[in-house]
């Protein structure tokens, strides 16, 4: 019986060491942090501003099995349909993400979002950026924005 009891034992042993575990299979963690300004190269319209760039700072990790967690802030530059000055504030939390295949990096979440137009601030909308380190796309309150192209600062993908 201790034989047979040895022999299970050094099997499984062999099972464990021999099989490759997920995390061997998988792509590893990802990061993407950055400080950059990004102008829209067509219009480009969130709520009732014409914005012309965004501000951007970010801190986000992605694990392997999708999920994320970090930071995304934004301050989209515009004018409103009265020709005023209008700053759109973002303050998201970063719920998950993904490297895909071309490089390009998708990450979304929760955010808080003040139109700068003396409405409420608004919480929980849900929103969503796809980055490179040349361009990023922004999709928030059911809109989805044209790409920006970074001018300053960078955006690094790891």
């Amino acid at each position: 019986m201790k034989q047979i009891s040895c022999a299970i034992l050094i099997v499984l042993a062999l099972c464990v060491l021999l099989v490759p575990s997920a995390k061997t299979t998988t792509v590893g963690e990802r990061s993407i942090v950055g400080a950059a300004r990004a102008t829209f190269g067509q219009t480009a319209m969130l709520g009732t501003c014409l914005v012309k760039n965004v501000e951007l700072g970010t801190g986000v990790f992605i694990e392997p099995d999708g999920s994320a967690s970090g930071v995304y802030s934004a301050v989209l530059n515009g004018k409103s349909l009265l020709g005023l000055q209008q700053q759109i504030k973002i303050e998201g939390n970063v719920l998950q993400g993904d490297v895909m295949p071309n490089g390009q990096t998708f990450f979304s979440g929760l955010a808080t979002v003040n139109l700068g137009d003396g409405t409420p601030t608004v919480s929980g909308v849900p929103f969503s950026v796809i980055a490179n380190g040349e361009t990023l796309r922004l999709s928030i309150l059911s809109t989805n924005l044209p790409a920006a192209q970074v001018t300053s600062g960078v955006i690094s993908i790891e």
